[in-house]
């Protein structure tokens, strides 16, 4: 939805282009899984809905002496309908409760928030927190974020109650500590229980580590072997069969990692950081091994052993279901835990469970994982009190209000306690233990979806030059693509430290 992370946010389009408001609509209604640097995938179904229209920029006037505080939503998830009920009520019962400083959300469509908070910056009229808001979104203005350090030792701010590494998620070398956590979204495998019992296929390893059931070590080619079992074509023919008709496949296997992204998932293929550049943002990594390995693993995926739908074949196969997943037609998927605003609709169609990400090739266990957190702009014209909201979000009943509203595992660890035996209850059968465990094998410092230079521009090469044209199938010579690529992202590199020595 990964901080994206890939998160889902669900953006209501008019066919007029414009929001009306209060009155139900026609609307097409589409579904955008996203990261916070780009469009993946949109679902449209058309239907009858009550249109909530977006909030202004224009400020509200307040008595004279209250300070009012603005919280910027849109950098993630937290822009549907039903989250923005939620917020309306945190806004609603602090502004009840509170008389020297008030609270308002501010909600934008995900697709306009680098403009609509560029806007306010130039204005002179910058919102005071922004949230929730992951590493992808801190990336895209990456030190125009307060350090809140100065405030967490004035206050001698408890940050024992977060797990140790999702503090280090967000705190930066160089810029401090710019968030406290709020919600985790690791990583693993979603499995349909469902297929694997009618192919008559062992289910992935619950515990990572572990073996496949039948004694190999649960590795990448481990789960491809797994996956051209499950995968059937239209006569009902498995992957391994001669007779396999890849053109006229109806049940994948594997939908690989996320929305296609196989650059942010490449650390599962060795130790460089994943965001396709070095620690010091000098150098491309898109011609080191491990990239060549997780494309590689990617295309053979699609087009050589036909386990995971193409581009074209993808976008028709899920129309209707809103994600891989619920289409009830994929039997392997990693992606974080962000998919949980599906979880209802696939309990509807199908038994599911949750497996272990596997080891790459190196024999490690990496889970990548997506953090939102909720930051302060460091040009807010009210930094303390902004600083005192954002504690009261983090008390334990609107912060729980916040993960429920989010879909994540709470980064708090004694709220975390009470989240596996709730999940389960909602979802018996489903072992939800499997992305608490993932916490112990989260990536390394820097996360995925880190700061580079020329972040958005570095992001849209990787993303259209390599990855889009692979799934459609338009070129799959991956020497020859990442050459191409790895030569535009060095030179937006060396432009960005050429203005910037």
């Amino acid at each position: 939805m990964k901080s994206k992370l890939w998160i889902f946010v669900t953006i209501l389009i008019v066919a007029s282009m414009a929001l009306a408001a209060c009155k139900p609509t026609t609307i097409i209604e589409t579904v955008v899984v996203e990261k916070e640097k780009e469009v993946i995938k949109t679902v449209t179904v058309e239907k009858q809905v009550e249109v909530v229209k977006n909030v202004e920029v224009t400020p509200t006037p307040l008595p004279k002496g209250v300070v009012k505080i603005t919280i910027f939503v849109g950098f993630g998830t937290g822009t549907s309908p039903e989250q923005q009920a939620v917020h309306k009520q945190l806004q609603d019962l602090y502004n009840s409760t509170h008389t020297d400083i008030q609270i308002e959300f501010l909600t934008v469509p995900w697709a306009e928030r680098i403009t609509k908070y560029s806007t306010m910056l130039a204005a002179d009229q910058p919102p005071d927190i922004a949230l929730p808001i992951g590493v992808g979104g801190i990336g895209e203005f990456y030190k125009g974020w307060l350090d809140l350090t100065p405030y967490i030792e004035a206050d001698n701010y408890d940050m024992t109650r977060f797990s140790g590494a999702t503090v280090d998620i967000h705190n930066y070398p160089g810029q401090g500590v710019l968030g406290l956590p709020l919600c985790v979204y690791p990583s693993a495998i979603f499995y349909n229980v469902d297929i694997f019992d009618e192919a008559g296929v062992d289910y992935p390893p619950a515990k990572f580590g572990d073996a496949y059931a039948d004694g190999e070590p649960w590795t990448y080619a481990k789960l491809a072997e797994v996956a051209k079992k499950v995968t059937k074509d239209a006569n009902g023919n498995d992957a391994n069969s001669p007779a396999f008709d890849p053109e006229n496949i109806k049940q994948f296997g594997w939908d690989g990692w996320d929305w296609n992204s196989p650059i942010d998932f490449s650390r599962h293929f060795g130790d460089l950081p994943g965001g396709g550049v070095s620690k010091d943002n000098t150098k491309s990594l898109l011609l080191e091994q491990q990239y060549v390995d997780a494309i590689n693993f990617n295309k053979d995926s699609i087009w050589t052993w036909h386990i995971r739908a193409n581009g074209e074949q993808g976008g028709a196969f899920y129309t209707n279901a809103g994600d891989p997943m619920g289409s009830g037609m994929v039997g392997m998927w990693e992606v974080n835990t962000w998919m949980g605003y599906a979880w209802p609709a696939w309990t509807e169609k199908f038994t599911w469970d949750i497996g272990a990400v596997p080891a790459g090739p190196n024999g490690k266990v990496l889970v990548t994982v997506d953090a939102d957190t909720a930051v302060v702009p460091a040009s807010t014209k009210n930094p303390n009190e902004a600083w005192e909201v954002m504690k009261w979000l983090f008390e334990s009943d609107q912060y729980k209000a916040l993960i429920n509203n989010y879909s994540c595992l709470p980064a708090d660890k004694e709220i975390l306690t009470t989240w596996v035996s709730e999940k389960t209850a909602a979802y018996p059968g489903v072992n939800f233990q499997v992305f608490v465990d993932a916490l112990d094998y989260l990536e390394p410092a820097p996360n995925h979806e880190a700061w580079k230079p020329n972040y958005t521009k570095i992001n849209d090469v990787m993303q259209k030059q390599i990855m889009d044209v692979i799934a459609a199938g338009t070129n799959t010579d991956v020497p020859a693509i990442l050459k191409a690529a790895n030569d535009e992202v060095q030179k937006l590199l060396d432009e960005y430290w050429a203005a910037n020595p």
